[in-house]
């Protein structure tokens, strides 16, 4: 069971569930303003065209809301490899600034790995 349904079921108290209501009302909301049901039933974002995320669509499902969660989720899986391959092919290089955080999160000297990429880089 998700968190989401957890709250929604009242299994985490009052005060969650009276949460996770306003929740379901607010994403229907933003869904109805800001993404649009494609023709297959997938829903996006408008302004960034990415798929809706799952946990979104899980809120979204329970309101029912006129969408398919299975093709949402089918175009955002190959949206998300497609995104994965052109930063394979294209890793955004490392500024100063870039090895400058690096060096202050993890310490200088250390090996970090893109888990992307597989590429290290010792900071």
């Amino acid at each position: 069971m998700t968190r989401f349904m957890q709250e929604i079921s009242g299994a985490l108290g009052e005060w969650w569930q009276k949460e996770a209501v306003r929740e379901v009302v607010k994403k229907v909301q933003e869904a109805d303003n800001e993404a649009v049901v494609e023709e297959d039933g997938a829903i996006r974002w408008i302004e960034s065209g990415n798929y809706v995320p799952d946990d979104f669509c899980e809120v979204l499902e329970y309101a029912g809301y006129a969408f398919s969660r299975e093709a949402t989720k089918k175009k955002r899986d190959i949206q998300v490899a497609e995104f994965i391959e052109r930063y394979r092919k294209n890793p955004p290089k490392l500024t100063a600034e870039d090895l400058s955080e690096m060096r202050a999160a993890f310490g200088p000297g250390t090996v970090v790995v893109d888990v992307i990429t597989g590429k290290k880089v010792r900071i």
